[in-house]
Order: structure tokens, then C-alpha cells, then sequence
């Protein structure tokens, strides 16, 4: 095993990297068009520039800054409103000033057909996540790195898997003026989530009812309320819509060789987060940081290096796709190898009261990547080298959908080959995602990690890298992907988002 210090050439370390972290998260949620997003925006343009990027820049997009300034929810049984906690849920509309209050209504994510009125009602249902199946990815996992053997002891659900939220939009159809959703499944009982955030949804801003999370400790309570007809609850949500702007944060690194210089591979992460947010995705940009400045020294590579540090994944990841868009002729076509990192984090259980702590262990980490032996060999070498355990190579296609489920997937159906590493802890969305859970020791390794990567990608040529040798696996993939889909949408009577 190589020592991770070493390995960077000094170009980082986890003290340092763990500072870009503070530094960045120092302003608040770094929520698209807000004033802390353009401070982060700011502070990565300057760090680039500091480690000698000369071609940096922002890329302008047009985005609607929503910011909440008053949000409650009170319940009413017939002996007085009390108020309840939640969480508002991002993008959805207003109330008036005054609040909003009307009669519950149960929708039984167990019944296929909803019955009863909810004209003029607010809502109330389960909002539930899908076991993550571990069984499943490995056995269509292209390799892993194990050698502890603790990647099969993760046992929690997909957090970013919300099935129940289809009663939304049944809500709205039915006449509905509210919604509440009880997340009964999040482990440590948190309400404070920030979705859903556009990664399934048509159009982000499609919300037209007022709506908010609950936690589960008040889910019995609710239900009983909403199937009895007689309670009302009085829900809360005043703020502002208005036009901004996010940027795309974007710096070159030219490459040394003739001709070769036209080629390009892209190191990727996302500035934005739902909330203060240290895992997400500061951990993911701390590692894209280390790589551009051991590459912006070192001036080792043939291919020019894009380090790509976009805005708005909790916006529909508008930063990726517009990227993808606007440079559909000039960039996209010259893309050898795209690679996203997202959350270096601690994973957590819940102890026997139910609250969150650490297993002692890294989260659980996928990565996905092309359909060929080069690039996996590369892959598992450079994982074992700097002891970046408890991993799975999955297929960019597959259980998991289309495409990655990370916000580099889109990169995946415009054609360009791809490697993303992601975990998927469950605070991720959540504001209990503070600096105790950024797996501090891992962060110069997975920088390394890619280091290496992209050096083994730029000795081989294009072809090489974009090869699938994996032929019957990738069809394979594709039943198993609709498969998949159908069980967890009851064959698309109940859409996931």
C-alpha cells in the first residue's frame, strides 16, 4: 500500500484538504443563487488561481433563487393547535402570509386506489425508500476492494430513493391545497431532508402545492389524525421567488504534447449543498481540488485536464447538463474520460435508541465505470494501492438506472465515457451532515486515487478507454436495469423520484 502523502507528491495532505472543507462550508447552505453559493463560487475561482490555473472562469446560469423566511406546521385535534417539526420541502409554493390551514387526509401508500375526497385538504402520507441491495450489486459488480470484507455489513435503505412522493402530484389532481410526508424510514428519525431536488423530476420547479417533511416519531400521531376526518392543521411557508444566476465553475489545464493537447479528460464535483453541508458535497470538491493542484504543479499530463466544479445539483443538476449543452461542439466531442467524486464520509448507523452514530467504518463506495478490463484494472490497482476500501465497480448502466445515479451521470447518455465514485450515506440529505462525519484520513487517498487513475487514462489512447469488452454484460444489464424499475414502481403505477 502506497502512503497517501507520498503518493500526491506532497501536493496535499488531509490537514490542508480539511480546511478547504471549513472554508467552503463557512458561509451556510451553498444553495443555488444564493449570496453563500456565490461566496463558494468566489473562493473556488481564487484557490484555483492560487495554485497557478491561469485559464479560470465562471460559467453564468439562470436560475430561480427560492428563500424561505418563515415556515411552521401546528395540528389541531380538537384541544388546540400544537406545533409539530418539519422540514420545508425545496421549491414548493407559498402559503399566504396568514398560513394555510384546512382538514387532513390519509393517502395508505397501501391501497392502489385512493378513494375519499381531499378537495380543499392538506395530505398526509407515508414517504418510504427502498432497501439498498447489496446482494444485487454484487452480483453485477465488475470487481471490488474488500479486503476487509465489510462491504456486504452495509444494511440501510436508498435515502435518495423517495417512493410516495407520486401522492403529490395525486394530491394536486384531486384538489388537494397541502401535503406533509412522513419520513418513516429515515434512520436517525430526521425530517430536516432537502428534496426532492430535480434528479427524477421533469421540472424542479413543478411544486404547486405547499409541503413539508415530518419525522417519524410523529407519524402515528398524524395518521390517526388524518384517517379520523375531524383534525386540521395549520401549515406555514412564506418566502421569495426571484430571478438569479449560479455559476459553473470551470479551470484548464493545458496538456504537454502535440496534438494529444486536443484531448481532454474532466475531474468533476458539485459546489452546491442543501444545507451546510460538509459531505456534500465539500468533501467531493476538496478531493477535485487536491487533483488540480498536484496537476497544475506537476505539468506531467499530454492530455489538457478540465477541472469542472459545477453548480445546481440540488437544482435539477442544471450545472452538469448545462455544461453538457453549451459545449455539445467544442468540449463534449474532445471528452476522453469524464471522472465525478462525490461524499468522502463515515458511514452511520442507528445505535439501540435510534439515534446516528459511527460503525467505525467508510461509507459504502460505488464506483462506476466503462464496460472494459483496462479501465477496471486501473480502477482496483489504484484503490488497493491507496487503501480506498469498501468498494464496488458497478456498470454505468444497470440496477441502479440509465445512468449513474451521481451527478456526473449525464455525462454517461451524451456518450463519454465515465468513472464516478460515490457514497451515499444516510444524512446525505439531511442538515445533521456536520464536519464529524467527513472521513478526514480518506480524503488524500481518494485524491491519490485519482491521480492515478488519470495518469494510467492518459497512456492509453481513446479508443482503449472507450472499448466495451463487456459486451453480454452490458445487455445484461439493460433487462436487469427495467427489472429493477418495475419492482420498485409497481411497473410504473408508482413513480420514484
Amino acid at each position: 500500500m502506497k502512503d497517501s502523502s507520498s503518493a500526491a507528491d506532497g501536493a496535499f495532505d488531509e490537514a490542508a484538504m480539511t480546511i478547504w472543507i471549513h472554508e467552503m462550508t463557512a458561509w451556510g447552505p451553498r444553495r443555488a443563487g444564493s449570496q453563500a453559493g456565490h461566496q463558494c463560487e468566489d473562493y473556488l475561482v481564487s484557490k484555483l488561481q492560487s495554485f497557478g490555473i491561469t485559464d479560470v472562469r465562471k460559467e453564468a446560469i439562470p436560475v430561480e433563487v427560492y428563500e424561505v423566511n418563515r415556515f411552521s406546521l401546528e395540528v389541531n385535534n380538537g384541544g388546540g393547535y400544537r406545533e409539530i417539526e418539519g422540514q420545508w420541502i425545496p421549491h414548493c409554493a407559498f402559503t399566504p402570509e396568514a398560513g394555510l390551514t384546512a382538514a387532513l387526509v390519509y393517502a395508505d401508500p397501501g391501497k392502489l386506489f385512493q378513494g375519499g375526497d381531499w378537495k380543499g385538504k392538506i395530505v398526509v402520507t407515508d414517504i418510504s425508500f427502498p432497501d439498498l441491495d447489496l446482494k444485487l450489486l454484487q452480483r453485477f459488480s465488475l470487481g471490488a476492494y474488500d479486503p476487509h470484507d465489510t462491504i456486504m455489513r452495509v444494511n440501510h435503505p436508498a435515502t435518495w430513493v423517495r417512493m410516495g412522493w407520486h401522492f403529490y402530484k395525486m394530491a394536486r389532481e384531486k384538489g388537494a391545497v397541502g401535503f406533509i410526508g412522513i419520513l418513516k424510514d429515515q434512520p436517525g428519525g430526521s425530517c430536516k431532508m432537502y428534496a426532492p431536488y430535480g434528479f427524477k423530476e421533469k421540472n424542479i420547479l413543478d411544486k404547486p402545492l405547499p409541503g413539508c417533511w415530518v419525522s417519524r416519531k410523529d407519524r402515528l400521531d398524524l395518521i390517526e389524525m388524518a384517517r379520523s376526518g375531524a383534525a386540521t392543521a395549520k401549515l406555514t411557508l412564506c418566502g421569495t421567488r426571484k430571478p438569479g444566476v449560479t455559476h459553473n465553475i470551470v479551470g484548464e489545464i493545458r496538456g504537454n504534447a502535440a496534438g494529444a493537447g486536443e484531448e481532454v479528460m474532466v475531474m468533476h464535483s458539485h459546489h452546491d449543498s442543501p444545507f451546510v453541508s460538509p459531505v456534500e458535497d465539500a468533501s467531493g470538491c476538496a478531493v477535485v481540488l487536491a487533483v488540480a493542484k498536484h496537476f497544475a504543479a506537476s505539468k506531467e499530463l499530454k492530455r489538457n485536464l478540465t477541472i469542472l466544479l459545477t453548480a445546481g445539483h440540488f437544482y435539477g443538476s442544471i450545472g452538469t447538463r448545462t455544461f453538457i449543452r453549451d459545449h455539445k461542439d467544442d468540449v463534449v466531442p474532445r471528452v476522453v474520460l469524464e471522472m465525478t467524486v462525490e461524499h468522502v464520509a463515515k458511514e452511520a448507523v442507528e445505535d439501540s435508541a435510534g439515534n446516528l452514530v459511527e460503525s467505525g467504518l467508510p461509507e459504502g463506495t460505488g464506483v462506476f465505470a466503462p464496460f472494459n478490463g483496462d479501465m477496471v484494472r486501473s480502477i482496483l490497482k489504484n484503490l488497493e494501492e491507496n487503501d480506498v476500501h469498501r468498494v464496488f465497480i458497478l456498470p454505468a448502466e444497470g440496477p441502479l438506472g440509465d445512468f449513474p445515479p451521481t451527478d456526473g451521470g449525464d455525462w454517461y447518455e451524451a456518450g463519454v465515457p465515465l468513472i464516478n465514485m460515490i457514497s451515499n450515506p444516510v444524512y446525505l440529505l439531511n442538515a445533521e451532515d456536520d464536519y464529524s462525519w467527513v472521513m478526514g484520513e480518506r480524503l488524500p487517498k481518494v485524491a491519490s486515487c485519482f491521480i492515478g487513475i488519470i495518469r494510467d487514462a492518459d497512456t492509453m489512447d481513446r479508443e482503449t478507454i472507450a472499448r466495451v469488452e463487456f459486451k453480454a454484460m452490458k445487455a445484461k444489464m439493460k433487462l436487469v436495469k427495467l427489472l429493477a424499475r418495475a419492482k420498485t414502481t409497481r411497473f410504473g403505477t408508482r413513480p420514484v423520484y
